[in-house]
């Protein structure tokens, strides 16, 4: 076993777990219909989230050639996914859901809309700083451009609190990160 297969372990793990909360929380908005007052905005995310950790995992496989790891640069990189899958965690809360009789997936968004978007912005800002770190530079690439891009969307969704722009910010960055998987990170 190398130094990756190791600590990938711990990566797959919390990514894991922030997966199956996404997954749970669906099923549970399923189960709960009746009694849940549904938000479009929050669902979108849901889905952001869902793709966003899975996207996490496949560009782990990229980590694979990094021969000599520090324990600083992969505390780094493990922030990535343990702040995405806290995000799932802000959008639908498993206790609420299961206890109170109204949930309310709007009321929720908007109370925990700014701690979302100022997690969002940090992962965007480490996943550029990790490969910065990694590569010894930051270069100016489709990649980082996209990056960017996400960046000024959470800094919109931190700043805008109206309801539709928080629509088209959700669903903007849906676009944005289905575009970048396709252009980016379509192949291993």
């Amino acid at each position: 076993m190398n130094q990756f297969d190791f600590l990938s372990v711990l990566v797959s793990i919390i990514i894991a777990l922030g997966l199956s909360h996404i997954l749970a929380s669906a099923a549970q908005l399923i189960r709960r219909r009746r009694r849940v007052k549904m938000h479009h905005t929050t669902l979108i995310w849901m889905a952001v989230l869902f793709l966003l950790l899975v996207q996490v995992w496949w560009v782990a496989y990229y980590r694979r050639e990094i021969v000599h790891w520090s324990f600083f640069g992969f505390l780094l990189y493990l922030l990535i996914p343990t702040l995405v899958s806290v995000l799932g965690y802000l959008l639908v809360s498993e206790i609420e859901l299961e206890l109170d009789p109204e949930f309310n997936l709007e009321r929720e968004y908007y109370d925990n809309r700014r701690w979302f978007f100022g997690i969002l912005g940090t992962v965007t800002i480490l996943s550029l700083l990790e490969d910065a770190v990694r590569s010894g530079s930051l270069s100016v690439d489709l990649n980082s451009v996209i990056r960017f891009i996400f960046l000024l969307l959470s800094v919109a969704g931190f700043c805008i609190q109206a309801k539709r722009a928080q629509f088209g910010i959700a669903l903007t960055f849906l676009v944005v990160l289905l575009c970048y998987i396709g252009l980016v990170f379509a192949h291993l």
